[in-house]
């Protein structure tokens, strides 16, 4: 089977020559198929009804599709005109308030104004978006105290302003007085339109496909993530029906809850080794992180996990990497830069699991196994990875701060 590469192009920024290969996914990750329904309905929620602040809820299981059909909104050019102010933050279920609130802060003022440490990051929010039509997005919040935590941050008024939440728990979602919109499951149209326009890249199924296409978008229980997900695979495999067929029986098998996992396990069983430490490794950032390109092609060529490329270009190797695992879904596009290309990435909450699950069951936790092409993929010998935040530093350069004080993880 002839593999076309279709990740990568060069691009020439403005007045400035570069010889640097980009990344780009054969994906629209703006692509939104199943709900233009929804998101007519959140719009209407977001630019009609009171003038009073008003908080929308968008509520349904993990990889239902929340996060796309939020930002979907979120960058419609009606909505960005309409208000004055707009931020989006990634809550996560470990979250610094501060580090929220500054970077809603920066994005309010275009990051015009700086913050500095001993600032009231809350008070200077509240007197920024004081009399204007903001929109705040805070994505993924897992329990009430985090909003109650955060939403007093934004200020009541009659200008029209509005925050959206996304949340998978459905407390979260009711604890405000508006009740919750419940995103719900794709029918098997919208699944199979979702998983054509993913495996033939916008193209139609040639016509002996479309019955075996079928199959497996109805087996996909209506849920986006899997559907994305399984499009990486079969995209990889010969266009036969018998083949489409037995993965169609494969997903016939999975009860709703353990598809997602069951699903993205059969995703990792595909990959070569070298990108399973690839991905593996990603988890080690925080949940719902967005991961600079640059910075995870570095990391992966300090770790070596791209060693056995056939080209001699580390760089070049850590690109093919990173182009592969997006254009099976399991990685996914978080920002690109004014060209469209790649700029940063991160792991869906649910692959991330997956992930740290993997790390988990091996026996790994927060050690990694780099990739060797004289070592054995069994081997015993590990790495140790740590994350260390930039409050540490902080903390470090205090008079009072002892370093005997500092948590110690043991391994013994």
């Amino acid at each position: 089977m002839e593999v076309v590469e279709t990740c990568g192009k060069a691009t020439l920024s403005a007045g400035e020559p570069s010889t640097k290969r980009t990344i780009t996914s054969i994906y629209d990750d703006d692509e939104v198929v199943g709900f233009e329904k929804d998101a007519e309905i959140i719009m209407m929620k977001l630019i009609r009804g009171t003038k009073e602040r008003d908080v929308i809820s968008i509520y349904g299981m993990p990889g239902l599709g929340k996060t796309t059909l939020a930002r979907k909104v979120y960058n419609n050019s009606y909505i960005v005109k309409y208000f004055d102010v707009k931020a989006w933050c990634a809550v996560s279920q470990a979250y610094n308030r501060r580090t929220l609130l500054v970077e809603i802060f920066k994005q309010a003022t275009d990051d015009k104004i700086k913050i500095k440490e001993d600032d009231d990051v809350a008070d200077k929010l509240r007197r920024v978006l004081i009399g204007k039509r903001y929109l705040i997005l805070l994505d993924d919040i897992w329990d009430v105290e985090a909003w109650e935590d955060l939403g007093i941050c934004f200020p009541q008024g009659e200008c029209g302003s509005r925050v959206m939440v996304t949340t998978r728990i459905e407390q979260v979602a009711k604890h405000h007085s508006n009740p919750p919109y419940s995103l719900s499951f794709l029918t098997s149209e919208k699944s199979w339109e979702l998983l054509e326009k993913k495996v033939f890249r916008g193209k139609s199924s040639p016509p002996d496909l479309v019955e075996a296409g079928l199959q497996v978008a109805q087996h996909c229980k209506g849920l986006p993530l899997v559907v994305v997900l399984i499009a990486g695979i079969i995209a990889k495999m010969d266009r036969e029906v018998s083949l489409w067929l037995e993965v169609a029986n494969d997903l016939s098998s999975l009860a709703l809850g353990d598809q997602s996992m069951k699903v993205i396990q059969s995703s990792y069983d595909h990959l070569e080794d070298h990108l399973k430490h690839c991905l593996l490794y990603m988890a080690l950032f925080p949940e719902d992180h967005s991961i600079p390109v640059d910075h995870l092609q570095k990391l992966w060529m300090a770790e070596e996990f791209v060693l056995n490329s056939e080209t001699e270009n580390m760089e070049e190797a850590s690109r093919k990497c990173l182009c592969d695992l997006l254009n099976r879904s399991l990685v996914m596009v978080s920002g690109r830069n004014d060209n469209r290309d790649v700029e940063y990435c991160s792991l869906h909450d649910v692959v991330r699991e997956f992930c740290l699950r993997k790390l988990t069951q091996d026996k790994y936790m927060q050690l990694i196994v780099p990739y060797n092409p004289y070592q054995h993929l069994q081997s015993t010998k590990s790495r140790l990875c740590i994350y260390i935040h930039d409050d540490f530093f902080k903390q470090l350069d205090h008079p009072d701060y002892q370093l005997d004080k500092i948590p110690m993880l043991d391994f013994k």
